[in-house]
């Protein structure tokens, strides 16, 4: 649920291939491997041929253990971390829904510090021209998103940190529709848009862009604003996955009852409190994505930035694939 940085910088394309002998490729550990950024960039080094190690307390929640290096443990658990890092030269690390986010993530910053690695971190952030710029654009944020005032910390935190950070800062995630794709094909999008317009990035772009990042030493520190290539309207939206279903798909982000009951469907806890919050503030928040932004996109894709649409038919046609391959195996 992050929203773009409107003041990233344009930096130059990473590698999209890890280094040409694998032996000289760095040694990467992704946390938060089972969520919905993070299978997206474990997926990404794998097409690359590139093998990471993940950190994760359930290796049964993880898409596949192919490319994978699976260490058990937990941020809250300082010793496992530590483990996990021997030997590593880059973190890929997105804040959890957490009450104690912040202090997950200074663990993080702490054993990267410590062995000498770089983090590359995905999420929320606000920067600006100046140093005041950048305090009124985290307070400008904080009072239109109580609930992710630590999130700006954090920001702050990686920011400052002695980890050669890079910050990627994706726009609305059009991955949210799939936590709620059986609301949709009930017929109700209910995820809010403003009525001029939320920018949306498909996850697997930024998976690909954090790949890059990863496996290319030589990427500039630095905030990195990751969008789509335009903005929709919630009927828009609807219309998108209406087509692509064959059957009706009624826009129902101002109803708050109708998104209420779909998130305490699918949601629980701080991460259904920050859902519920902070898509409630879109209704009124239009959010566009800057030349500048979609240029630095493409240059770190290094092909157009994924379409809505696209991401819709991808979603469904994977989804019948799933369906198929499962009904192969009960019929053998």
């Amino acid at each position: 649920m992050s929203q773009p940085d409107p003041t990233t910088v344009t930096r130059p394309t990473p590698s999209t291939t890890p280094a040409d002998a694998g032996s000289s490729a760095p040694s990467i550990l992704v946390l938060g491997g089972t969520g919905l950024m993070g299978r997206e960039v474990l997926g990404a080094l794998r097409r690359r041929g590139a093998r990471a190690r993940v950190l994760v307390r359930d290796p049964a929640r993880l898409a596949t253990l192919e490319g994978v290096d699976v260490h058990v443990g937990d941020l809250r658990d300082p010793a496992s971390l530590r483990r996990a890092m021997q030997g590593v030269d880059v973190v890929f690390h997105i804040s959890p829904h957490e009450a104690d986010e912040v202090e997950l993530t200074r663990t993080v910053i702490t054993a990267c510090e410590e062995h000498g690695a770089r983090l590359v971190f995905a999420g929320v952030h606000a920067t600006g021209r100046t140093a005041l710029h950048a305090w009124l654009a985290r307070r400008f944020y904080g009072l239109l998103l109580p609930r992710y005032r630590g999130k700006f910390a954090i920001g702050r935190m990686v920011e400052s940190s002695a980890t050669n950070p890079v910050i990627l800062v994706p726009s609305n995630f059009m991955q949210n529709d799939e936590v709620l794709l059986d609301v949709i094909e009930g017929g109700q999008f209910v995820h809010p848009c403003h009525p001029r317009g939320l920018n949306r990035v498909d996850l697997r772009d930024v998976g690909e862009v954090a790949a890059g990042i990863l496996l290319d030493p030589s990427t500039p520190a630095g905030s990195y604003g990751i969008v789509g290539p335009r903005s929709l309207t919630g009927p828009e939206c609807a219309g998108v996955w209406s087509r692509a279903l064959g059957r009706p798909v009624r826009y129902a982000g101002d109803d708050d009852a109708a998104l209420e009951a779909a998130l305490g469907e699918h949601l629980t806890g701080h991460r259904h409190d920050d859902w519920l919050s902070s898509l409630r503030t879109l209704r009124g928040f239009e959010v566009h994505a800057t030349p500048e932004e979609l240029a630095t996109t493409q240059r770190l894709l290094g092909r157009r930035p994924t379409d809505y649409t696209e991401f819709v038919r991808r979603v469904l046609a994977e989804r019948s694939e799933s369906g198929a391959r499962v009904a192969a195996r009960a019929t053998t």
